[in-house]
This record gives structure tokens, C-alpha cells and sequence, in this order.
């Protein structure tokens, strides 16, 4: 078996928020992976899914511009806030933005030059990490802003159609940044997923005592639930929690005259 080691615990008390026993019991339990001692944990009721964290502890920025041919957003990590409030690396971002308009797929290669100068005359590690890009009209939000367009949370959103009005796409991309669904509808939602929240909650109920049918109507409650909280289409509108986004959206197609359906959307938070 593996030895466990004193920073595979500190990793899966990161990841987890259990306490030191219960980390090292899950990482023997698991012969040493990670994954599967957080899984072993949340079986035992002892982590929940939302403390799992695989976000690296650097700063930055995200960053979004947008164009007459559609949207980019990019984010850039630093070591320090400090430098993320800094006009030069605040500059960088908007070059490499520059660069996601008109590359799109290249981002990363096109911009190594211009991160690697900025390294050298900040003196801190800058990293570029992700970007991405939509075509099309769109609709974009940035929250925690530091200046236009820069700030800690992004989104851009894309409707089926172009005559959706300014307050519907700012309101839904409002949502976005603070939801943070993980798909649009059920169907987009990663079925490994889906799989995985089934079998833990299968593990969580099986010595409940109740009978298999009722623990059967039990996790299609919970799944439903999980729909609730990570499919965009699903989630309570932020804004008027007593409707769906999909109502909103339904309500909205029926006050303009035409239909309005959600595309896709990106959303990016630094660090996730």
C-alpha cells in the first residue's frame, strides 16, 4: 500500500475541509489517492461536495473584451494581488484580450513573448491559464472589477437569437457570475458526474433501513435538487427565486413577442 504521507492529509483536509484522523482513515482506506479518499469521505458523510476545491492559490485577474465579431476571456495568474493591481500587468491582460480576439485557439502560444517580458519587468511569476471565445453578439458581465473589463469573475453570454434586450442579458449574466452553474441544461451535464453524486448518495442511504423503493424516490429527489443548484436552465433565478431562469426566460420570450433561448455561456472565476 502506498505510504500516506503528511502532504497527501494537508492536500485532502484542503480539499475536503475533515478533520486530520478522518483524512488520514480516508487515505488508507484508498491506498493513497486523493480522489478516491474524498469520495470515501463524502460516502461517510464527512465532507460535502461543495468544500471540494482544486483551485491553485494564485491571484490575477480575469479578464473579458469584446469586439464586432464577438467575445474573449482570458485569465492571467499572478503571485501576488498586489500585481494584479498593478497598471502594467493590467496591461498585459488587455494584450493578451487583444490576442484572444483575433486568435481565438493560439491564445496561449501567441502571448508566451508578451508574459514572459511582463515576468521580467514585474519580477513576479505570471502565468497565462485559459482563455476562451464567442462569436456572435454577446453579452459579457465582469464582478469584483478592478477597471473595465478586469476583475475576478467573467462571463459571457450567447442567446439563439440577437434581438434579446440589454436587461435580459445583463440580468442573466448577473446570474451566472453568481450561481456558478456548471452546465446549461441536463443534458450538457457531465454524466460521470451525475453517476458519481448517485453512488454516493446510494452509499449515504444504504444502511438507512428504509426500503429500496423509498431510497430509490429519495436520491431521484436529491439528483433533482443537484439539477437545482448546477444546470443553469434550473437554478432559481437570482434576482426573483421563485422562478426558474428557464421561467424568466419563458416570461421574457412572452413579454417581447419572441422566443429567447440561452446558446451557451462561459464562465470563469480566477483561481477555480
Amino acid at each position: 500500500m502506498p505510504q500516506v504521507t503528511a502532504k497527501h492529509v494537508q492536500d485532502l483536509r484542503k480539499m475536503s475541509g475533515a478533520g486530520m484522523m478522518d483524512c488520514k482513515n480516508a487515505l488508507a482506506e484508498s491506498d493513497g489517492n486523493l480522489e478516491d479518499a474524498f469520495k470515501w469521505l463524502r460516502e461517510k458523510g464527512i465532507a460535502k461536495a461543495e468544500k471540494k476545491s482544486t483551485r491553485d492559490a494564485n491571484e490575477g485577474l480575469v479578464g473579458i473584451k469584446t469586439s464586432d465579431s464577438g467575445a474573449a476571456i482570458v485569465e492571467i495568474n499572478s503571485e501576488t494581488d498586489f500585481v494584479s493591481r498593478n497598471s502594467e500587468f493590467q496591461s498585459l491582460v488587455n494584450n493578451v484580450l487583444d490576442i484572444a480576439i483575433l486568435e481565438n485557439n493560439d491564445t496561449a502560444e501567441k502571448s508566451s513573448e508578451l508574459i514572459s517580458n511582463a515576468i521580467a519587468k514585474i519580477g513576479e511569476n505570471i502565468v497565462f491559464k485559459r482563455s476562451d471565445y464567442i462569436s456572435g453578439k454577446t453579452f459579457t458581465y465582469t464582478h469584483n472589477k478592478i477597471t473595465d473589463g478586469l476583475g475576478k469573475i467573467g462571463v459571457i453570454l450567447k442567446f439563439s437569437n440577437d434581438e434579446v434586450s440589454e436587461e435580459i442579458g445583463k440580468n442573466v449574466c448577473m446570474h451566472i457570475a453568481a450561481s456558478s452553474p456548471k452546465s446549461l441544461s441536463e443534458d450538457d451535464l457531465d454524466q460521470n458526474l451525475i453517476e458519481n453524486e448517485k453512488s454516493i448518495l446510494k452509499e449515504q442511504l444504504k444502511d438507512s433501513g428504509k426500503p429500496d423503493d423509498i431510497i430509490t424516490k429519495m436520491i431521484d429527489g436529491k439528483i433533482k435538487k443537484f439539477f437545482e443548484e448546477n444546470v443553469l436552465l434550473n437554478q432559481k433565478f437570482v434576482m426573483d427565486p421563485s422562478i426558474s431562469i428557464n421561467s424568466y426566460l419563458e416570461n421574457s420570450s412572452k413579454d417581447s413577442g419572441s422566443e429567447i433561448k440561452i446558446d451557451k455561456f462561459i464562465r470563469y472565476e480566477l483561481g477555480e
